[in-house]
Formats: structure tokens, sequence, C-alpha cells
């Protein structure tokens, strides 16, 4: 008997532990936003069929929200094994076009933010959703004036409300830090 009334009370605390813990996340909801960011990076740059450079990562932390991590590369190498060496034109070439390419990317990364909110059902609203872009380099490129890392945050009700609302306002919801 008091075999069983152990058990019984093992059995109960795990089913609260159970009941108190955060909402699950499945894999799955995270694979989805992960292959509709890789997806929507692959197509800002007609010109740059490469620009992932490791697919989206993602994960869920209970108490905070969901974070992804995607490798990025503005600039498509103009080295081959024909083409071994860079010249200064291409450098600038490279460096304007990295230049104009990170604030189309903050707009992408801000527009694929809310429409991930807005496929996270199981997250928490008063969660974060957050987008951290790595920008990788190529060794020959000017960096100069251009950030490494991106990081895009904001509540999924925030979200939610200004995907409702448009216009201007993921603008004023979206927090980016820029490294």
């Amino acid at each position: 008997m008091k075999k069983l009334a152990m058990c019984v009370l093992g059995v109960v605390a795990i089913c609260a532990a159970a009941a108190t813990a955060g909402p699950r996340v499945s894999g799955n909801t995270l694979k989805a936003v992960e292959t509709s960011l890789d997806q929507r990076v692959k197509s800002l740059w007609e010109d740059n069929p490469f620009s992932i450079i490791r697919p989206t990562r993602g994960i869920y932390l209970d108490g905070y929200g969901a974070v992804f991590t995607v490798d990025v590369s503005p600039v498509l190498s103009t080295t081959s094994m024909m083409h071994t060496t860079v010249t200064k034109e291409e450098v600038v070439r490279a460096h304007k076009a990295r230049l104009e390419r990170v604030p189309q990317l903050k707009q992408a990364m801000r527009l694929a933010l809310a429409d991930a909110a807005a496929s996270l059902d199981p997250v928490p609203a008063d969660d974060q959703i957050t987008f951290v872009v790595f920008l990788d380099s190529h060794s020959w490129e000017d960096v100069t004036g251009t950030p490494a890392q991106l990081t895009f945050r904001a509540k999924k009700n925030a979200l939610l409300e200004a995907r409702r609302t448009g216009g201007g306002a993921l603008t004023q919801v979206v927090q980016i830090t820029e490294n």
C-alpha cells in the first residue's frame, strides 16, 4: 500500500510539474518558421542565390520566447577557380551592394518577424519573437559602416497588432540592434 501511495504521489508531482511548465512549442512549429525565413532571404536578391550561409535554426526558451538565428551573405563572391583575385572595382561594387542591402534586409526581417508571430500559436502573447541575423563577409570585402549582426525583437502580441494595423506600425514595434 505504501508503494502504491508513493507511486501515486510521484505521478501527481510529475503531472503538476508538467501543468506548470511553459507552452509546448513543437519542432514542427519552429521548422515552419525556419523554412519560411530561409525562403524569404533566398528571394531577396536575384543576383545572389547563395545568400543563406547556414540554414535558420530556431529554439523556444520558456519564459522568453522563440529565437531564430540565420547566417546571411548579402554579397555573392566574385572569386572562382578561374578568377582568383578581386579587383578594386569589385571591392567597391560589393561594398556599395552591402550598404544597399542592409536596409532591404531590415525591412524583410521586420515583415518576417510579424509573419513568424502569426504562425507561432503556442507561444504566449507576452513572449518575445527574436531573429538574430549574422552578416557574413568574404575576406576581401570592405565591410566599413555595416553591421556584422542584426537582432530583431518584439513581443508577439505587439507584432500581431502591428501586422493588423499595417503601415509603419512594424517600424515602431520591432527593436533592431546592430553589432
